[in-house]
This record gives C-alpha cells, structure tokens and sequence, in this order.
C-alpha cells in the first residue's frame, strides 16, 4: 500500500467528518500524514490503527472513527464494482437524459461517489438543522425525498420505451433495468449507512457543545444517551430519579382509584338515584397497575448507557408492579430480579456488569431467546407484558424469530425499546424489521426524552 494512497484515503475520513461540523485539527491531520510517511502501513487495517488514535481525542470518538473508516473503505470498493457491472456506455447520453433525467443524475454519481456523499452532507445539515430531533428518525425519508428517489422507477419504464424505439432487444432492455434497479439499491442502502455514521457524527457534535452555561439542563434531553460523558450521566441520573418518582406517583393515583375526566353514565345514575335531577357527575376510576411485567435487558457495550438508565428507573418503580421479572442477556440470560429488588439504584447497574459473566461477549439474541422459552415458560400468563431492551443487532447469528413467534402468542403484549432508528433496520446484522413483525409496540429510544416517552406505555393496562 503506497503512502499517497493512504494520505488520500485518510483525506477522505477528515473531509467526511469535517463535512458534517466535527472539530478535527488541521494540526491532527498534518500529524497524522507524518506519522504515515514514517511507518508506511501495508494494508488498511494497519492505517487504521495508526490514524485512529491520533485523530480521535476519547473512547467515542475511536469507534466513531472505526465504523467511518469501514464504511468509506466498504463503499469505495462497492462504487468501483458498481461502475463497471452497470455497461450504460452503449446508451445515447441524449435518449438517457432525456427519458431518465434521475437516472442520469444518478449515473454520474456512480463515477464521482465523492461528489455524491458531499451532497449528501449538505442535504443532511440542512435538514437536520431544519428538523433538529426529528431529522434523525426521519432521516432516510427526508433525503430520499430531496434527491427524487421516488422518480427512477418510473424513469425506468420511459427508459425502456424509448431504447426499444432505438432499436434495443428486449434482452438488452431487461439487461440495463435490472442493473439500474441494482443501482437504486445500492444508493438507497449507501444512504441508510450514511445516515447511521452522520447521525453519530452529529450526536457527538452536539455532546461536545452539551457543556456550555446557555444550554442547562435542557439539551440533555436531546443528546443521544450513547454519547454522554460522566458529568451528563450524573446530570440525568438525577432526572430518571425523578421521572421515576413521578412514574410511582402516577401508580399511586390509579392504585387509590383517583378519577379520571372521563365521565361514567353508570356511576352518575348511581350516584343520583332517588334524586329528582342529577346533580352530581360520575367519573371513571382507572384500574390498577395489575399486568405482570418481565423485561429482557440487552447489557451489551453498545447498549451499556440505556441499560444503566432503564435499570435505575426500574430500581425506584419496582413495587409498583404486583409481579416483575427482570433478566439481562448478551449471548446468554441472568436473572437480575433479586438484585432489582435488593440493590438502591446507584449501585445496580455497577453490580450487573461485575457478576454477569458474559457482559462482555457478542450478542446472541437466537440463544437469548432459546434460553428464555425453555427455562422461564411458565412465568407467562396471558396477561404478561414482555418488554424487550435491544438493539436487535444479531452478529449475523440465528435471529430466534420462532421462538419469538411463541412467545407472542402466550403473552398479552410484547413491547420493544431500541436505540436504532428505523433506517438502520436493513443494515449490517440488524433484525429490528424482522422483530417489529411480533412486537405490538416499538419504541426508539435514542433520547432521554424519547425514553421518557417510552417509559409511559408501561403505564397502560
């Protein structure tokens, strides 16, 4: 691997996060190109370790870095191959612009990727500075919707009339869709991947700027709860407990049957019976808090931050549920419930990563799953609410959907937090689409707003 190649390559890992507002260092860069000349890396994955550590200033930064550096390594090679299946040399440049004036568009973006992710960038800071929250929830609909992504089918059909008029066989026509059709795809998926790494980019940025006296308290609802630094865990440590306390209070209401504005016909007429009119209104009690809970916590690395505040919040509600179970899984299932009940919250989630044995392995929801519906069956009754903590990222391992099947069929309801927006779902080892088919609700929970938003369907009976 020649040095101009990854000073190149490097160049392109600056541009990327510079384009998106984060503050990497010129002086970072010229170090990083000095330290290259001198240790000349064989191979990416040596240029990885060497330009990593420098540009990166902390923990979240260095897997930032790591899943931007694959990404544009991945693609490169991808928009190469993609270049030479396609063959749309042999059509008239004019009958193409003309007939597919996205398509065309969409071509030369094939020839020129870089050109493609910096408009990208642009659209992206654009429309997240316009949708702040909502831009990364929306995120793929939104930029599709910008470059017209809706229009190439269509361009598709116009395209095929006009080569078969050009004189094309309609192999030759079928040959070029097909792979024009290849190429939405693979532009579609490079935007869901693309807006996976700029939303961290962006969520990062907005951590970095979290600390300054204007923004208080508030800005902490909207920083995605993977990047947060000690002094913000603190912060919404104390939030959660309060969030949880209200949560309690909100029990308490229904449990000393606190009416609700609804007003009930039958409890009027029984209020005012034997009365000549009616005078005073009955309303509505709302039930108790009754259904028996289990909850399945994914405590992985990449979902470290939202167990820790899922299980702070669970610590202080816990006996405002008449039965809850709560276990924890990485490749294997623990049941947590007694240190749940034992532990004050400060200390529960230190006490889990120090006795599960498997907190540091890879995710196996396949097995998770297997172990939960041979062991733990018979906690179920048809009025058990399942709530699932995860990421629904799999390593490319057995998804266990049919064991999931069963367990929808026993349960009442089956709910599901995740941190990855819905985009992301037909990414990498990603099963979320695959899981969504068997949850009656699905939350994304990225925010400590959205989490709280979450938290309140648990009050539902």
């Amino acid at each position: 691997m020649e040095v101009k190649e990854s000073v190149k390559f490097t160049t392109k890992v600056y541009n990327f996060l510079s384009g998106l507002g984060m503050p990497v260092s010129p002086v970072d860069f010229s170090q990083t190109a000095y330290v290259i000349e001198q240790t000349k890396p064989r191979d990416y994955e040596a240029l990885k370790r060497v330009v990593v550590p420098i540009m990166a200033r902390n923990k979240e930064q260095q897997v930032l870095l790591q899943q931007i550096f694959d990404f544009l390594l991945n693609t490169s090679e991808d928009w190469e191959k993609l270049g030479d299946a396609l063959g749309v040399r042999h059509i008239d440049p004019f009958i193409l612009k003309e007939s597919a004036p996205t398509i065309a568009k969409l071509l030369d973006w094939v020839n020129h990727p870089e050109l493609f992710y910096k408009h990208l960038q642009e659209l992206y800071l654009e429309l997240h500075k316009r949708y702040e929250d909502r831009m990364l929830n929306s995120g793929y609909m939104l930029l599709a919707e910008a470059l017209e992504l809706d229009r190439p089918e269509k361009e598709l059909v116009v395209l095929g009339r006009a080569l078969e008029l050009a004189g094309w066989c309609p192999e030759d026509i079928a040959k070029i869709t097909a792979a024009i059709e290849n190429m939405l795809t693979f532009i579609r998926r490079n935007i869901s991947e693309f807006i996976l790494n700029a939303s961290k980019v962006a969520g990062l940025v907005t951590s970095l700027h979290s600390h300054e006296p204007k923004s208080g308290e508030k800005e902490l609802w909207n920083i995605p709860l993977s990047f947060l630094s000690k002094k913000d865990i603190e912060t919404i440590n104390q939030i959660i407990r309060s969030m949880a306390l209200r949560f309690r209070e909100d029990v308490k209401r229904r449990q000393y049957g606190i009416a609700t504005r609804d007003i009930s016909i039958r409890q009027t007429f029984r209020l005012n019976a034997g009365r000549d009119m009616l005078i005073q209104l009955g309303y509505s009690k709302i039930k108790k808090l009754e259904s028996p809970l289990i909850v399945l916590c994914d405590i992985s690395g990449s979902m470290r931050n939202y167990a820790r505040f899922f299980m702070q919040f669970i610590s202080i509600v816990k006996d405002t549920f008449k039965k809850l179970k709560v276990f924890v899984f990485v490749s294997g299932i623990e049941d947590v419930t007694m240190l749940v009940k034992s532990k004050p919250a400060d200390e529960l989630i230190d006490r889990i990563f120090a006795d599960y044995r498997e907190a540091r392995s890879y995710t196996d929801y396949g097995n998770v799953f297997r172990q939960f519906s041979g062991k733990y069956l018979g906690l179920i009754t048809s009025k058990t609410r399942l709530l699932i903590i995860g990421d629904g990222r799999t390593n490319y391992q057995y998804p266990g959907d049919d064991e999931l099947a069963i367990l929808k069929k026993r349960v009442k309801d089956i709910l599901w937090f995740t941190p990855d927006d819905q985009f992301s779902w037909f990414t990498g080892d990603s099963e979320m689409n695959l899981y969504s088919r068997y949850t009656d609700e699905l939350f994304v929970v990225r925010t400590l707003s959205e989490l709280k938003t979450a938290l309140q369907s648990l009050l539902t009976v």
